[in-house]
């Protein structure tokens, strides 16, 4: 989805159809447009900077939390 200089040419709607697949996997929005930015900041950057949440939203709803290692209720 990032402009790519050495990329094939294709068709927007590639793109736009990616991006919904993504929503539709309830990827948010802003996360696909910091991915898609010129100057998008390394995970591992963020990571470094802001921690981790406190609660790990990734997770199943039945699986212990990174951040406090206690099961959820």
């Amino acid at each position: 989805m990032r402009p790519d200089d050495t990329a094939p040419e294709h068709a927007p709607a590639q793109d736009a159809a990616r991006v919904q697949e993504l929503l539709a996997a309830h990827v948010p929005l802003t996360l696909i447009a910091d991915l898609t930015a010129s100057t998008a900041v390394a995970s591992q950057d963020l990571l470094e900077k802001e921690g981790l949440p406190e609660e790990a939203w990734w997770e199943g709803s039945d699986g212990p939390s990174q951040a406090s290692g206690a099961p959820r209720p």
